[in-house]
């Protein structure tokens, strides 16, 4: 994983593969300072083009608005270019903004990455 620090922000962003998945994992507060950094990581993955990219938010303290755009707007490209999008998380501090913006129902949202379905 590469660490990668905005602002002062604790913040890192990094891709592996798991199972045959892209998983970009991003651990610290997903917000102004740090939405640049996601945005960057996911833009990168896209131009790979792999079949399934999986953001996994279960180490993310904070999602704010800025986050949670940043992952629509890759949710649309990766429709736009045949991939699949998946997020996971599973702590009430993503989950909560997601489904108070309606956001949990144009997404995939699951808990854990052993729920993201291959196929």
């Amino acid at each position: 994983m590469t660490d990668r620090h905005g602002r002062g922000a604790d913040l890192a962003v990094g891709t592996t593969e798991a199972r045959g998945l892209a998983v970009t994992r991003v651990v610290g507060e997903v917000d102004l300072a740090g939405v640049d950094l996601v945005r960057a990581e996911l833009d990168a993955q896209l131009a790979r083009r792999p079949p399934v990219l999986v953001v996994d938010l279960t180490e993310v303290t904070i999602l704010g608005s800025l986050g949670i755009a940043a992952l629509l707007d890759a949710h649309h490209r990766a429709v736009a270019v045949g991939v699949r999008f998946t997020v996971v998380a599973s702590r009430r501090s993503v989950v909560h903004p997601l489904e108070l913006t309606e956001v949990d129902r144009v997404l995939t949202v699951v808990p854990s990455l052993d729920q993201v379905v291959i196929g």
